[in-house]
């Protein structure tokens, strides 16, 4: 459904990538990336003090914690720390490595253990390869490229090897507040109880646990819908305050694919002010102008560029 307003907002559009995918959106946008690689923005120069810092946190944390090796890392612009947090992780073999990349203006860090059968080698081989594919990324910058955006980076990677995990909230100048999330958990277990169900069914399930309890919505929009291959289900309600709660989810198979994860889940909310729902004083959009920016964002989400088993209309760089 077309709105004039709406339509006007996307007369100029731009792409912003998060994981594999793209956003198509009004000029004026931002994204806030919520679980992403942890970062320390513009603190290169700063590595020596962040080391620092943490050795003593670790140290501090347990008296018979132990630094193994605190120095540079296995590749250039690499820096580690290796440590037992207590002497019963030493009598167990539990090491601790703390990984920084030194990318540009800035440090990303890399927490692993061996506590999850990976060896401290394996980690090791792995820092290195991280460090051969991790460059910078301006914000707007769109790698046409096969990889990974983050807030603050880009890596290179294969496309049939995923991230587990993508949050993200967009921001638009024009409509402050309306906030539109998307989640992507490439191997979260659908055989989980609970994790194969769809939208609908949580949502029935939702009302009939809550029974009189379960607030008064007005329902706008309910049922299947497919998003470029991913055959979901969506719910566009309006509470009684006017706030607008949309969702819409994909579940895939077990365990997920890149093309097909195994849960997606987007979700735009309006009236939202310091992060809080509903604590704006109005919503700034009528249910008409909601839907159809709804439908605008999901029509425009998509992976950067062709991933296996993904159809063409799910690519956005051809």
């Amino acid at each position: 459904m077309k709105n004039p307003r709406i339509e006007k907002l996307f007369e100029h559009t731009k792409l912003l990538c998060f994981g594999r995918y793209v956003l198509t959106v009004p000029m004026d946008s931002r994204l806030a990336f919520g679980r992403d690689f942890p970062t320390l923005p513009n603190q290169a120069n700063d590595i020596e003090k962040v080391m620092e810092a943490e050795r003593a946190k670790i140290l501090a944390a347990n008296k018979t914690a132990q630094i193994n090796y605190f120095g540079k890392g296995p590749a250039p612009d690499t820096w580690l720390i290796r440590s037992y947090k207590s002497g019963s992780a030493k009598e167990l073999d539990l090491e601790g490595l703390r990984i920084y990349h030194v990318v540009g203006p800035h440090i990303f860090l890399n927490h692993r253990g061996t506590d999850n059968g990976a060896t401290a080698d394996s980690i090791l081989r792995d820092t290195i390869e991280i460090a051969q594919n991790l460059r910078p990324r301006e914000p707007d910058e769109v790698p046409t490229e096969q990889g990974l955006c983050h807030e603050f980076g880009f890596r290179r990677l294969d496309g049939s090897r995923g991230n587990v995990l993508t949050q993200v909230g967009l921001h638009m100048a024009a409509l402050p507040d309306v906030v539109f999330s998307v989640e992507s958990n490439q191997t979260v277990n659908t055989k989980f109880a609970g994790n194969s169900d769809g939208l609908l069914k949580l949502i029935a399930d939702r009302k009939r646990e809550a029974g009189s309890r379960y607030p008064k919505l007005t329902t706008l929009r309910e049922g299947r819908k497919n998003v470029h291959g991913w055959n979901g289900e969506e719910s566009l309600v309006r509470r009684d305050d006017g706030t607008h709660d949309f969702e819409w989810m994909f579940i895939g198979e077990d365990g997920g694919s890149v093309a097909r994860p195994g849960n997606l889940d987007v979700t735009m909310h309006t009236k939202v002010m310091a992060d809080r729902i509903g604590a704006a004083p109005a919503s700034s959009l009528s249910d008409e102008e909601a839907i159809a920016l709804w439908d605008r964002l999901l029509d425009g989400l998509k992976f950067r560029v062709a991933v296996p088993g993904a159809p063409a209309e799910a690519v956005a760089i051809q």
